[in-house]
């Protein structure tokens, strides 16, 4: 029968009877665990080990490529209000459409005049409420009321989605997904036409239609709650964006859009553009 060669093991036991007075003990022990492992093994497999990075290369290659598994949504009430963007027929913004629930009647905000529908038995009434263009870029009363609605149903829909990321439910998170980009992206439009100024908001609060879908089984959403449950420093760090900016939103209610003797002239604003864009930087990994 051919003996196959054993393998010593490296410990203090085995090192003791090669210690000496005269080198010293923590001397041998540094010797000893300084020497290539490769030289300690059979000659069969020196090229299994040299293939070992290679083969760990491709098997986290093929883990990072791997689709995340889909979560099963489960569905809630969501407080949002209905923000619908139109444009015109150059493909530019022309109004957003403000509706809530099931009420069929609605506000429309552009950049300079603006609209409520109501709808009637024998048809329907249309409001006008227009806009100078020296003046544009003030948010008007109309404008202020229909701002706070809005913003009140984001402040409760921000806080239910934040308690559902800190008890980390995440089918209702997915639910969320669903809908709540199409809100982020009609607020988007509704503050820029408030203010008169595309560039109120800063730019990388724009959702392009790439990063979102209106799907209950989108592969988006899988993706955005993986990084969610399995990185626990960035949900802290959009917990901590998501508690900032209903903040900011509540703030902004208060200082500007339910204060009657407010400056027309003056933007409160500021706080509010800053929080809302690192939230979404935060929510879409931008």
């Amino acid at each position: 029968m051919r003996a196959t060669a054993r393998v010593p093991t490296i410990s203090r036991k085995n090192l003791r009877p090669y210690c000496s007075k005269q080198h010293g003990r923590s001397r041998i022990y540094r010797m000893a665990l300084s020497e290539d492992l490769l030289t300690m093994q059979p000659p069969r497999l020196k090229p299994l080990l040299r293939l070992l990075p290679l083969l760990l290369f491709f098997f986290l290659h093929s883990s990072a490529t791997e689709p995340p598994p889909a979560i099963e949504r489960k569905s809630y009430n969501i407080p949002l209000a209905n923000l619908s963007v139109s444009s015109d027929d150059a493909g530019h913004f022309e109004k957003v459409k403000i509706s809530y629930g099931r009420d069929r009647n609605y506000a429309a905000i552009g950049r300079y005049d603006d609209m409520y529908v109501i709808y009637r038995r024998n048809g329907r009434e249309r409001h006008k409420h227009r806009e100078s263009f020296e003046l544009a870029f003030r948010i008007s009363e109309f404008e202020a009321e229909h701002l706070e609605e809005v913003s009140e149903s984001f402040v409760d829909a921000l806080k239910q989605f934040e308690k559902n990321l800190q008890k980390q439910r995440w089918g209702k998170c997915a639910y969320f997904d669903a809908f709540f980009p199409r809100f982020l992206k009609g607020f988007y439009f509704l503050y820029c036409a408030a203010r008169n100024n595309p560039k109120a908001l800063p730019r990388i609060a724009y959702l392009p239609d790439s990063l979102w879908e209106s799907s209950l089984s989108s592969p988006l959403t899988d993706q955005r709650i993986h990084i969610w449950r399995t990185r626990d420093d960035y949900l802290v760090r959009l917990r901590i964006a998501t508690k900032e900016l209903i903040y900011q939103l509540e703030k902004w209610n208060k200082k500007e859009l339910r204060n009657k003797k407010r400056n027309p002239d003056v933007s409160y604003g500021k706080d509010l553009e800053e929080a809302y864009a690192i939230f979404i930087k935060m929510y879409f990994h931008r």
